[in-house]
């Protein structure tokens, strides 16, 4: 036990944490519990990713999980496997290809922000086809009200990944509207200046000023450049969405506090920049 506390204290200094992995038994053993042999050997749980970030599956990578995701050329980490995987691109607006009622779970991490308001709800909308009555969506995206919050408190170090000489105006633009930015070299069009974007907001509704951004957003280079945030998303949001999508049993949750017990082992889910993101479920 020293030792143990000897380690957590050292990792602890360095910024990283201890966390006991439950094994691969008792995982399956809950899983086999809550959805039966069937749904385990035939990895009917889902996670829906944009292709933007770290590999194919969006760095989740379960043994019954399936991962859908766009099969595009990754830098490194995971590529598609057509044995396990299903590549898929949401921003085609065109059905998954998963059996409608067949579902136990689905859980979409850092996704909806990389497309469309159009292709969110077309998503939603299939997620709600291919569940089972009594399944859970899981979603997980940047909330945007964090970063107005910084926004209006001229709290730079919110965006603790970007570069200080970088304007907050620019960080902000950039984790929601990124092909509006000033800084954004892929967009032919002059990006939203620093002045601009502040009077948007003194000038329009939140809600219109953002749409404003998004607008200058063009699917045509998110093809292209999967990572850029092109959409953003609030708890009344993302949960008006999900109720246009069919869904009546919505909750905003937290991290590690899922309604399912699988979804709340942070070793593969709610593990990633969770002090930015918003957390949403919904029941069939």
């Amino acid at each position: 036990m020293a030792l143990k506390a000897l380690i957590k204290k050292t990792l602890n200094r360095w910024g990283y944490e201890l966390r006991k992995i439950p094994s691969t038994t008792e995982e399956r053993d809950m899983y086999l519990d809550r959805f039966g042999k069937e749904s385990v050997a035939a990895k009917r749980f889902y996670t829906i990713s944009a292709g933007g970030h770290f590999e194919f599956g969006g760095g989740i990578s379960h043994p019954f999980w399936t991962s859908i995701d766009v099969d595009r050329p990754w830098k490194e980490g995971r590529r598609f496997n057509p044995s396990q995987d299903i590549a898929h691109d949401l921003l085609s607006a065109q059905p998954i290809p998963v059996e409608s009622n067949s579902a136990e779970l689905v859980y979409s991490g850092l996704c909806v922000e990389h497309i469309t308001d159009e292709a969110a709800l077309f998503m939603f909308k299939e997620v709600g086809r291919i569940l089972k009555r009594g399944g859970v969506v899981r979603i997980v995206t940047p909330d945007v009200t964090l970063d107005y919050r910084a926004f209006c408190n001229n709290d730079a170090y919110f965006y603790s990944w970007m570069p200080k000489t970088v304007a907050i105006e620019q960080s902000f633009l950039l984790h929601f509207a990124a092909h509006a930015s000033a800084l954004f070299e892929g967009n032919s069009s002059p990006g939203i200046s620093n002045t601009e974007f502040r009077n948007l907001f003194k000038t329009m509704t939140f809600a219109d000023a953002m749409n404003y951004c998004t607008s200058r957003c063009r699917v045509e280079i998110q093809r292209e450049q999967r990572a850029c945030h092109i959409n953003w998303w609030t708890p009344d949001k993302l949960t008006r969405f999900l109720k246009d999508a069919g869904f009546r049993n919505i909750a905003v949750s937290a991290a590690g506090q899922s309604a399912s017990p699988v979804l709340r082992n942070n070793c593969h889910f709610d593990n990633k920049f969770i002090q930015y993101m918003l957390f949403v479920e919904a029941v069939k």
